[in-house]
């Protein structure tokens, strides 16, 4: 699999768990899109940096969401 497929693969994926996921309601689906660029970059996951050749589609989908997770909406749930 080259970058490209690898690439198409995790956005796809990344956006359908997003939306499966009741925080979504509080994005369009502009705004889910540039989310799933910015965790794509975050998890280190560039075409030149090679971790995405030893880290599954689906496997960088889950880091990828737990990140969201995490840095959007945990500290909105501890204040």
């Amino acid at each position: 699999m080259n970058y490209t497929e690898w690439k198409q693969e995790y956005l796809e994926c990344l956006i359908q768990l997003i939306k499966q996921h009741e925080y979504s309601k509080k994005y369009s689906n502009d705004s889910i899109n540039e989310l799933v660029i910015e965790l794509l970059e975050r998890g280190g996951f560039d075409e030149y940096f090679g971790h995405w050749e030893v880290t599954p589609p689906e496997q960088a989908v889950q880091e990828s969401f737990l990140l969201w997770l995490t840095d959007y909406f945990e500290e909105e749930n501890n204040d």
